[in-house]
């Protein structure tokens, strides 16, 4: 059973806003976030701060090149774990800001992202912006996973909402009273475990609808298996993590269902178009059985 947002609470409006990037190899894709971020409206103080996961090419050096472009830009060094959660909280460290405003090295936000991130912030503890979904060339991709709801936050395995880590924001307060993100997690649940560790510890989560950010789609098959491999893995770490909470069970009935539904699908394989959308869920489905027996739940 979901267990509904708490209620919002009237906060202080934030101060200085840090937007902080984990980057990994990101020199090719992180310009055209930063120019994003050159296109923001939001008339308020902000500083942007990007964590170079140990990155083996120039995305430190390129990062540096729009520092005389956007307020305050500096490059924080996190190569002692590779690892986004790592990156995001070596970037949070050294922060300056009362309101911390996560977002990806290969995603665009719209010109009103960080405002109505803003202006969310002074509701709740956290918040999180929509996702809108695109791709740069294979336009097939765009069916291959199912898009979030425009109308609300996600719910992660019937139990709670989160915030994607794309476009996530947390007062700096709570994010040291939380420990920030748990660097066991890698390739998924990362933000789901933050958040859920936060609505347990009573602290308060808000959507902020108009808080668009363009989240660049997965267009090849290679990328698009791995990341789903990683989301399956990661709901068995929430489950092992969270059960004790309440999260509900994955029963045998429901996992037996789901995997006879996915070889039903079979056929899907000679489709270009849902190819790619039976391989992602194949592969979420293999990565979910890898971490039933890696963390000793059942997640099928």
């Amino acid at each position: 059973m979901s267990r509904e947002p708490l209620p919002l609470t009237a906060l202080p409006a934030p101060e200085l806003l840090s937007v902080v990037i984990p980057a990994r190899d990101a020199a090719a894709l992180l310009p055209r976030q930063l120019a994003a971020l050159g296109r923001q409206d939001y008339p308020g103080r902000w500083e942007v701060v990007v964590a170079d996961n140990g990155s083996t090419d120039d995305t430190a050096a390129t990062a540096l090149r729009w520092a005389d472009r956007l307020p305050n830009l500096r490059v924080v060094a996190a190569p002692a774990r590779t690892g986004i959660n790592h990156a995001r909280n070596s970037g949070a460290v050294t922060a300056r800001g009362d309101v911390l405003v996560f977002c990806d090295a290969d995603d665009t936000a719209t010109p009103g992202w960080l405002r109505a991130m803003a202006r969310a912030a002074g509701t709740a503890h956290l918040v999180g912006g929509y996702p809108a979904p695109y791709t740069t060339a294979n336009h097939h991709a765009r069916s291959w996973r199912t898009p979030q709801p425009r109308d609300r936050l996600p719910v992660a395995l019937d139990y709670l909402p989160f915030a994607m880590g794309c476009s996530l924001g947390v007062r700096t307060d709570v994010f040291h009273a939380l420990g920030g993100f748990d660097e066991s997690y890698a390739g998924g649940g990362d933000e789901v475990e933050f958040c859920w560790r936060a609505l347990l510890a009573d602290y308060t989560l808000a959507y902020a609808p108009d808080a668009v950010m363009r989240y660049h789609q997965r267009e090849h098959l290679g990328p698009l298996v791995r990341q789903a491999y990683g989301y399956g893995n990661g709901d068995a770490h929430l489950m092992r993590d969270f059960r004790a909470h309440g999260l509900p069970a994955i029963t045998p009935a429901t996992a037996a269902r789901t995997w006879l539904q996915l070889l039903r699908r079979l056929p899907e394989l000679t489709d270009r178009e849902r190819a790619g959308r039976w391989c992602y869920d194949a592969a979420f489905r293999v990565g979910r059985l890898n971490g039933s027996i890696r963390y000793r739940v059942p997640c099928l």
